[in-house]
């Protein structure tokens, strides 16, 4: 089980709809993010932590207790490339390294440290950094300043 969201979902005794309502997107959608079909993007990850109140670790199965964390309406994606540069600089990475363990181009992987481009980190990608590295997915993308999941 990559995700909670059923957990979480049956835990609050909620329908698929009522989650799909709170979170503002299609019951369908909604159904295919919690059986894992879908790739659940960034900004509906931080909607649903958001909305309940839940850790982006906990709810991405990273650590079994919530933690809290601040309500995040915009990812800043400056504090989020001064993130990924102290993961780099911390475990003695270069980006050409972090984007081989990904399996992405190093590219693609400098984007995501550039502010200015539009393109977010994908979820499994930051997820994927987040568990190798043990560092806190909601602390990567500013929502935290604890390291830890």
């Amino acid at each position: 089980m990559e995700y909670k969201f059923k957990e979480i979902r049956e835990s609050l005794e909620l329908k698929q709809r009522e989650i799909a309502e709170k979170t503002n997107i299609s019951r369908g959608a909604y159904a295919n993010i919690e059986a894992e079909t879908a790739n659940v993007k960034l900004k509906y990850l931080i909607v649903y932590s958001n909305t309940f109140n839940l850790s982006l670790d906990y709810i991405c199965n990273l650590t079994n207790k919530n933690h809290i964390t601040n309500k995040l309406n915009k990812i800043d994606k400056k504090t989020m490339a001064k993130r990924l540069t102290i993961l780099e600089k911390e475990n003695g990475k270069m980006a050409k390294d972090i984007a081989n363990e990904l399996g992405i181009l190093k590219s693609t992987y400098s984007g995501y440290k550039n502010p200015k481009q539009s393109n977010l980190i994908q979820t499994l990608m930051l997820k994927k950094l987040a568990k190798k590295y043990n560092y806190s997915i909601d602390w990567l993308i500013g929502k935290t300043n604890k390291k830890r999941p």
